[in-house]
């Protein structure tokens, strides 16, 4: 295996000179109305795709690293090797976005190994035109929110004024965010040979020289394939099979186009009739999220028979789709677990042939959460069609017969909820009328300020107030990456009464805070003191409970200082258990196979405080748990 690079192809010099022609392109249409920042999406090329991916890797070399399925795994081409048939086409092209510094210290490493990688897949066929787009307008978002929040100057252009030209500084601090605690794959173009000659299948030329009709990569997947030999034919599986290999997805987002859906497992042929998976209930729960932030589709319901009318219609795949052998989306979902209909090893004979053992899934790979998004009617609709950056984010995203509220408009939002989701956080956001700027910044190091770990503050007490001894002191906090919030509340004492886990940039395990809670719940000391402070449990919602709502939901409470005196310093965390309710399986025995528990990573993870599943030859690590708590604001107490 050869070593990445964030910009340059060791296996393509014809990619990289592209690329020089390309790197002056602005993607995607930029134009001043007024004093606003506008955007008018646009259909690309996929020499123009990649090289915006390479500019980007060049301008944000701090987040961005580009790189083929060729350069990184050894894969072939899809092109024969005389050079002057090589083209963007012939390779495989990808991102990996992510924040390197934020876990680099060594308080931050289980942080590091538990920080949760998303997929994003923009064209598993090649005519399907508006997935990519969108995606690369996420890629484009996503690392300049994380420029302007990290104060980085690039190519001397002031990205911070041209971003809150048309973003609020709440959005801009929620997308650097999710770049610094999330690791995101995206790959425009999986299928690149596909979309640069515009057909749906990949382009394959047999060792004979021999054009073919090439394969379908959206029927290459191990996952109810016909046969051993009938699966991996295609660079394209083999590119996201070695991506799902290096990675542990927690969450993927598969974009098409012909029709409009969003769906999810089962999507299998031989999958029995009218049968659900073990994860139906919270799959339900998400795609319909995901659908009322995509947007109206529609002026009025009568188009439209879902639940939610206007709005994209989602289910299970075979339901409202069709079902098919090989699929992308069940094989990401069930390789891991569901054997049944699982080919063995696959063996195909195409390109050389594929190691078998490349198809033999560990425990964890293969549990993920892929939702298909069938985008629009048209595989290609026009530019015109595809929306602008006006109100991108403004709620609530009503039908305007895809003037702004285009297709690319649409899943752009629906792949950076996808990200959101991926993980619960909860953050404590104001004390009193101080309001407080979010904890987690792009490249700085998260760590307890003192080396040996004896002194339990957050990096530089980003979040310290001073204020005397006094009752009714309110803190306000909001709860991310989850619907529902079932139970939240602060906990607050001094620093030294809490246990010796708390205060560190990680997550804790469940035993650490129910050490807390019962310290904060048993009677007083000996000497008639109460270490610590339990608030009122409340429970509610987060963005995602209305996804059309302009309104942020946030909680609230009063504190009571009086207990304590000058000179303490109190640490006041918020917790939050959320979307218990994704733990549910289906009651009516429609679950198939027949008695299966819930499966997938991203439900274990928020409701089973017992759940590990972990790849240790890549240190990814997915642990479950309740309660998820936020970074302590620290309250200094004065006289009076």
């Amino acid at each position: 295996m050869t070593t990445s690079t964030s910009v340059s192809m060791t296996t393509s010099t014809f990619v990289s000179f592209v690329t020089l022609l390309l790197l002056l392109l602005q993607l995607p249409c930029v134009a001043s109305e007024g004093d606003d920042f506008f955007e008018s999406y646009r259909q690309l090329s996929l020499d123009e795709i990649v090289g915006e991916m390479q500019s980007l890797a060049t301008r944000y070399p701090q987040f961005v690293t580009y790189d083929t399925s060729q350069n990184r795994y050894e894969l072939p081409t899809t092109c024969p090797l005389s050079q002057e048939d090589q083209n963007t086409g012939c390779y495989n092209h990808f991102l990996i976005i992510s924040d390197p510094i934020t876990y680099s210290h060594k308080s931050g490493q289980i942080a590091l190994q538990q920080r949760p990688d998303v997929f994003l897949s923009g064209a598993l066929h090649g005519n399907e035109r508006v997935g990519p787009v969108a995606l690369m307008n996420v890629a484009k978002l996503l690392v300049e929110s994380a420029s302007c929040q990290a104060k980085l100057t690039v190519d001397g252009i002031d990205y911070c004024a041209a971003l809150k030209k048309y973003l609020d500084k709440e959005t801009v601090s929620w997308l650097a965010r999710l770049v610094t605690t999330r690791r995101i794959v995206i790959v425009p173009n999986p299928n690149s040979s596909g979309y640069y000659l515009n057909q749906r299948f990949e382009n394959y030329i047999n060792p004979n020289g021999q054009s073919t009709n090439g394969f379908d990569p959206n029927r290459d997947f191990p996952y109810n394939a016909k046969d051993s030999s009938q699966c991996m034919k295609s660079i394209t599986a083999r590119t996201i099979n070695e991506l799902f290999l290096d990675n542990l997805f927690q969450m993927s987002m598969s974009y098409h186009g012909g029709i409009e859906l969003i769906g999810f497992s089962w999507g299998a042929i031989g999958v029995p009739s009218n049968r659900v998976s073990p994860d139906d209930v919270a799959q339900r729960i998400l795609t319909d999220k995901i659908s009322l932030y995509a947007g109206e589709l529609y002026s009025s319901g009568e188009l439209n028979t879902s639940p939610n009318g206007r709005f994209y219609e989602t289910g299970v795949i075979k339901d409202i789709l069709y079902g098919v052998n090989g699929s992308f989306e069940d094989y990401a979902y069930t390789g891991s677990w569901e054997n049944q209909l699982q080919v063995e090893q696959c063996t195909p004979s195409t390109y050389d042939g594929y190691p078998a053992e490349k198809t033999q899934y560990d425990d964890a790979t293969l549990r993920t959460f892929n939702i298909l998004v069938e985008i629009s009617k048209t595989k290609d609709p026009p530019s015109s069609e595809l929306g602008t950056n006006v109100d991108l984010f403004n709620a609530p995203f009503a039908y305007d017969n895809n003037a702004n509220n285009g297709y690319a408009a649409k899943h752009i939002r629906t792949a950076l909820m996808a990200i959101d989701m991926v993980e619960p956080y909860v953050e404590i956001i104001k004390f009193q009328k101080k309001t407080f700027n979010s904890e987690i910044r792009p490249l700085k190091k998260l760590r307890k300020i003192d080396a040996d770990f004896k002194k339990r503050r957050w990096q530089k007490r980003r979040k310290l107030v001073k204020t005397r001894p006094k009752l009714n002191r309110k803190v306000k906090w909001s709860v991310g990456g989850s619907i529902n919030v079932d139970e939240t509340y602060l906990i607050y004492g001094n620093y030294n009464d809490f246990p010796d886990s708390f205060g560190s940039v990680n997550q804790l395990n469940q035993s650490d805070i129910n050490a807390a809670i019962e310290i904060a719940t048993s009677t007083a000391t000996t000497d008639n003191q109460q270490l610590l402070y339990i608030t009122e449990i409340q429970s509610g919602g987060t963005r995602w409970t209305d996804p059309t709502s302009s309104e942020v939901p946030q909680f609230s409470t009063f504190v009571d200082l009086t207990p304590f005196k000058k000179g303490d310093e109190l640490a006041v965390y918020a917790l939050a258990k959320v979307d218990q309710n994704w733990k549910n399986t289906p009651t009516n025995g429609k679950v198939w196979p027949e008695n299966s528990k819930i499966q997938s990573h991203i439900v274990q993870q928020r409701t089973d405080a017992n759940y590990v599943s972990s790849k240790d030859n890549i240190g990814r690590t997915v642990q479950g748990r309740l309660d998820w708590i936020s970074a302590p604001l620290t309250i200094s107490i004065k006289s009076f």
